[in-house]
């Protein structure tokens, strides 16, 4: 780990919060960069595991990671640049700039930004059986959107919220139309040169980029593996884009702070960045999030946030704020294995004085191979998810619908854990003793999956 150390406003919490953060690294499920930042300046920075763990390379500050949908707010901001110039009308349709797309005068610009076009996501396996193969193959933009362009929407535009990497695919093909200039150039031009954000850029595919970890599969125990491949000209500006946390602290110091830079961007439009929109989720279920242009805004721990994470092939991430506090705390990972939002949530729990659950390390016990079998069997968890398990040379297996196989490891006859993500899972049994179902707990959350068929 290296440390740096933090100026005296999060001093008193230091040992709190390392205490914290060593844990989760000591299950392994922790491998990038942290900041915690207060006011203009980094209170607390650490670095944790292996960049490139095949040359033995560690984590360190100026490490560059893969950052996912975090991209999505430098699109909306792009789009942003070009209506003030113009170029772009927020509530014009689309076929206004792309005369072609089909249904192109249904759905505005507006749309795409918040998620409300209908556009089908063009990373859903269900739709595209191919996606593990074809996520390896380069393709131009105009390919790319083809592939879901002649699709039917999944509801009218301005329906409901439905998030749509196909839609911010589709603005990236809107920004280079309009300015005349590819995506890569446009953002690198526009927006990371005038702040000094030397160390961001999208990742050109088969490009050597200097600093850039390497992304992960924890498997178990000290076992990891190279994530699955993508050619990185599909992610585009819904998640394409590289960066350090210093370089993330620089955009976010910009978009949340007093200094305000007209010729980037006027207050106007930088703050419609952070407008809530659009409800996200079901309108009945009570939830409080609401999405922006590219960013997230809603309350936790009974205080405003505004956030967004990232995801794509061994990498996830974070930048949360707090505004009222001026409270910024960012991870970026190069591990697939523990959402960084929760270890976000702790940290700011902890500087808030709130409750917080530290994590554990879990320990497989032994016991009878054979108690396996009266496991196996297909459990449903939600109407759209269910989870298969079966025993494979003498270890329980599950799989979730269409995600990868994972181990269960037993913590005693009736509970079970998985190394590869925050699960744990403790059967239960009908009065004839028979296997009924299970109860899932991940990140907090309590869910019952009932047992279908052996």
């Amino acid at each position: 780990m290296i440390a740096i150390a933090p100026p005296p406003l999060v001093a008193e919490k230091t040992t709190e919060l390392d205490t914290y953060l060593n844990a989760y690294a000591q299950t392994g499920r922790l491998s990038g960069n942290v900041i915690i930042s207060h006011g203009e300046e980094p209170a607390l920075i650490r670095s944790y595991g292996m960049a490139n763990r095949e040359h033995t390379v560690a984590n360190i500050p100026a490490t560059k990671f893969r950052i996912g949908s975090i991209t999505k707010q430098f699109t909306a901001a792009a789009i942003l640049q070009l209506h003030e110039q113009g170029l772009v009308e927020l509530q014009a349709p689309i076929s206004t700039y792309l005369p072609d797309y089909p249904n192109g005068e249904q759905m505005t610009i507006h749309h795409l930004l918040t998620h409300t076009s209908g556009i089908p996501e063009y990373l859903d396996g269900s739709t595209f059986p191919d996606i593990a193969e074809w996520m390896r193959l380069p393709s131009t933009l105009d390919q790319l959107v083809e592939r879901f362009q002649d699709l039917p929407l999944d509801f009218d535009p301005g329906e409901r919220f439905q998030y749509s990497n196909s839609g911010y695919v589709v603005l990236t093909q809107i920004i280079e139309t309009v300015s005349g200039q590819p995506y890569a150039d446009y953002v690198q031009t526009h927006i990371f040169t005038p702040l000094c954000m030397d160390h961001t850029g999208y990742e050109m595919p088969k490009a050597v980029v200097s600093n850039l970890a390497q992304g992960y599969l924890r498997i178990g125990q000290d076992l990891y593996l190279q994530t699955e491949p993508i050619d990185m000209s599909l992610p585009q500006g819904a998640g394409g884009l590289y960066s350090t946390l210093g370089d993330l602290g620089i955009w976010q110091r910009w978009l949340y702070g007093s200094a305000d830079d007209p010729s980037l961007l006027s207050p106007v439009s930088k703050a419609l960045l952070i407008t809530p929109w659009v409800k996200m989720g079901d309108p009945e279920d009570g939830a409080n999030a609401f999405y922006g242009y590219g960013l997230v805004t809603d309350t936790h721990l009974e205080r405003q946030r505004i956030h967004h994470s990232g995801g794509i092939n061994g990498f996830l991430s974070t930048l949360m704020h707090y505004p009222e506090e001026d409270l910024t705390i960012s991870l970026l990972l190069n591990l697939d294995n523990q959402p960084p939002a929760t270890i976000a949530e702790g940290l700011a729990a902890i500087l808030f004085g709130e409750d917080y659950a530290m994590p554990q390390i879990q320990t497989a016990v032994a016991i009878d191979p054979a108690l396996y079998t009266r496991y196996v069997g297909t459990y449903q968890l939600l109407p759209e998810l269910q989870i298969r398990l079966w025993v494979e040379d003498e270890q329980l297996m599950g799989q979730a619908t269409g995600q990868g196989s994972f181990a269960l490891y037993p913590s005693s006859e009736t509970q079970f854990f998985a190394q590869v993500a925050d699960i744990t899972i403790a059967f239960s049994f009908a009065d004839d003793g028979a296997v009924d179902g299970f109860t899932l707990h991940q990140l907090g959350h309590e869910l019952f999956a009932t047992k279908l068929d052996d």
